[in-house]
């Protein structure tokens, strides 16, 4: 091994013979490599708020599996989990769920619940991460799915519009308007406060799910679009994101965002920024040729707040695809017919969303042991296993998950 990476790696592969071969090691030499640079895991903490210990957690089992990318989702529609020195009116006044707070509890519940993470926590997740070869990607979320910052900073809206579009999820009012100064003011706050704590270089800055007829009925939009000649909701994200991968740029940060951020004039963020292929590979092979480098993660793969089976009494979502376990691994990130595209493909992802969640420990039957063909998917050459040689390699991990005590989903 050249590096100490390469030997940490090295250790995780005999480990992994180890469970494999019944504690037998062969005698032989091992030339390994992984395909993919980023292997990664996202965790959606905005809307369940996961404590510090399950996060360490996951990266441990992360470690185990050689997955070197924790994508933090901290922020969305429902909080912002991050207490920032410099804004704390945003983590004070979005930490809570329930009665007297911005955001109603779950399902509509009138029991609060809160949690946001302080700067030791961000520090002890970030060095426990490194420690284990992993880098940590932060992510904030604009211009749409901002309810909550909306909600604490009215005047990131326009005050005489007249529209109110709605979200997938059904949010009204969950975007920020370019328009108006605030917007900046905090969006230059939390790119300010955020850059100092997570040292990797990276940050996600979401544009995911912009509602087409967002800033519709809104006349500072329909003069800002005037006048730097723009025409549709895309138009505008595109500028958007330009502007915030700037203020990104500025902190030494290179920006990344959802698949949607290539879309708009001017071909969209710029082809700088890395970004995250989740609603289907065409889109993927679009921006890569494009000149994007690409993530995939999958909906219908490696999302794994998805169910496994069609099974009624299977707790999970099925919007995007019922996930089993070979799902995870009968897909190639590199597609059929797009080998040109083979080095702008990066890596791969999976995802776990938290709209649904109520207790830490429900992902672990979710990522158990699917996160094994997301491992699989992200080191290994294609066709290095079929979906039943999986299924047959996973019963030997059952042990290892026991051990860091995973609940494993017997039905997977």
């Amino acid at each position: 091994a050249a590096s100490h990476s390469g030997i940490f790696y090295a250790g995780i592969t005999l480990f992994n013979l180890f469970i494999t071969t019944n504690g037998l090691l062969p005698c032989g030499r091992i030339e390994d490599q992984p395909r993919f640079p980023w292997r990664g895991q996202h965790l959606d903490c905005a809307r369940h708020f996961f404590k510090p210990d399950t996060i360490v957690g996951l990266l441990d089992l992360m470690a185990l599996l050689k997955l070197n990318r924790f994508h933090w989702h901290f922020s969305d529609d429902e909080a912002f989990r991050i207490e920032i020195p410099n804004l704390p009116e945003v983590w004070q006044n979005s930490r809570c769920r329930g009665e007297g707070a911005y955001m109603p509890g779950v399902f509509g519940g009138g029991i609060k619940a809160c949690g946001s993470y302080s700067v030791s926590d961000v520090e002890r997740i970030v060095a426990h991460a490194k420690a284990l070869h992993i880098e940590v990607l932060p992510e904030i979320e604009i211009p749409a799915h901002s309810y909550v910052l909306n909600q604490i900073f009215p005047e990131m809206r326009d005050p005489d519009d007249t529209g109110m579009e709605e979200s997938v999820q059904g949010y009204c009012g969950n975007v920020t308007n370019p328009a108006c100064a605030k917007t900046w003011e905090v969006i230059g706050a939390l790119i300010d406060g955020i850059a100092p704590l997570f040292p990797f270089g990276y940050l996600h800055l979401g544009c995911d799910e912009l509602p087409q007829m967002a800033w519709s009925g809104s006349p500072r939009m329909a003069r800002f679009k005037q006048q730097h000649g723009l025409k549709t909701a895309d138009d505008v994200g595109a500028w958007v994101m330009r502007k915030a991968a700037d203020l990104a740029g500025a902190k030494n940060m290179r920006p990344a965002a959802w698949e949607e951020t290539a879309r708009g004039a001017g071909g969209g963020i710029g082809n700088e920024a890395l970004l995250f292929i989740w609603q289907g590979q065409d889109a993927g092979v679009e921006a890569a040729r494009a000149g994007y480098d690409v993530v995939m993660c999958l909906a219908q793969n490696v999302y794994f707040d998805m169910a496994h089976t069609s099974d009624p009494a299977d707790w999970g979502a099925s919007w995007a695809a019922i996930v089993a376990l070979e799902e995870t691994i009968n897909w190639d990130p590199v597609p059929v017919g797009a080998q040109d595209i083979a080095d702008k493909v990066v890596g791969v992802q999976g995802a776990f969303w938290g709209e649904f969640t109520q207790q830490d420990h429900q992902i672990e039957p979710m990522l158990a042991p699917r996160i094994l063909g997301l491992a699989t998917k992200a080191w290994s050459q294609q066709d290095a296993l079929e979906g039943s040689d999986l299924r047959a390699l996973a019963g030997h991990y059952r042990a290892v998950f026991d051990a860091l005590g995973w609940q494993w989903n017997t039905a997977a």
